[in-house]
């Protein structure tokens, strides 16, 4: 195809308008750099280094009980459950369906039959599990209601057996942690000496808080109760590697170091962008906009 014709003066014209703007592209980048933005990943790495949210999510599953499950992408946390053999009965005027598990005790030698509520499906679907609690509240009220009488089924409920505190336990205990798992205990200066002090006292202050209220805090069966003692070293065992970053204000060091290598970085990028600036002004000098070898 034969190229266009453009007059001598146009042409430089042309060479002078995208040789300047090239310059000025070159000129914003090295200014960026040399103001010290740093790349994304550093900021990432830093942001990851002080962040507290997971630690303490993971000591707030801890003290629900919650289980660890996996799947291709990863693990994550969820509710404990477990499968139990439940009569189905549905109420026909509202739609909905009651599960209700028979549990036999043996009270002087004598058999006695009772009736647990452990979930409600409404006309929608929605699934309700029902606390032991609230199940004889809502068996009570059921008595005069005609239900029909639907078979067996498994079904998977909520298990407050593996959850070693109840809400107000895992409440009170991550309102302490929290003031203790935090961006100003990593970048603290600690001696080993100190920090052993501090996990001694919070040690005796811990135990002896669950000692005084282990009954209002949940732990209301033996299962429960012989998780006392795991309850309280894991706790201890975090917070402790929280203080132990702080060692002789390592963490605080860690990051300057990390600040210095990015400030460095950036020069040298810098002083990278003036050569390939250099260079660039002397390809324009016979940059042709007719000739493709010359871009």
């Amino acid at each position: 195809m034969e190229q266009p014709y453009l007059p001598e003066g146009d042409m430089s014209n042309v060479e002078i308008e995208n040789s300047q703007l090239r310059q000025k592209n070159m000129e914003m980048a090295g200014a960026l750099t040399s103001q010290g933005f740093t790349p994304e990943e550093e900021q990432n790495l830093i942001q990851y280094q002080l962040e507290t949210d997971k630690i303490l999510e993971r000591i707030e599953h801890f003290l629900k009980g919650d289980a660890v499950k996996f799947t291709d992408q990863g693990s994550y946390f969820d509710t404990p459950t477990k499968n139990v053999l439940a009569k189905v009965k549905k109420d026909l005027k509202t739609g909905i369906t009651y599960y209700i598990q028979e549990i036999k005790e043996g009270v002087k030698s004598s058999e006695v039959k009772l009736k647990v509520l452990v979930k409600i499906i409404n006309k929608k679907g929605d699934e309700v599990n029902v606390m032991e609690r609230d199940s004889d509240l809502i068996l009570g009220k059921l008595k005069d209601v005609r239900l029909k009488d639907l078979g067996y089924k498994y079904v998977e409920v909520v298990d407050d057996e593996k959850k070693p505190l109840n809400e107000y336990g895992v409440a009170e205990f991550m309102r302490i942690i929290s003031m203790y798992v935090t961006k100003e205990t990593f970048l603290s200066y600690y001696s080993e000496e100190r920090i052993n002090e501090i996990m001694g006292d919070l040690g005796d202050a811990l135990n002896n808080f669950l000692y005084c209220n282990y009954e209002k805090m949940g732990m209301d069966s033996k299962f429960k109760e012989s998780k006392y003692t795991i309850l309280i070293l894991n706790i201890l065992h975090t917070i402790e590697s929280c203080y132990r970053r702080a060692i002789g204000g390592a963490e605080q060091y860690n990051l300057r170091s990390r600040a210095i290598v990015t400030q460095s970085q950036g020069i040298g990028s810098s002083n990278s962008t003036s050569m390939n600036m250099a260079r660039a002004g002397a390809h324009t000098k016979n940059w042709n906009p007719l000739k493709p070898g010359t871009w």
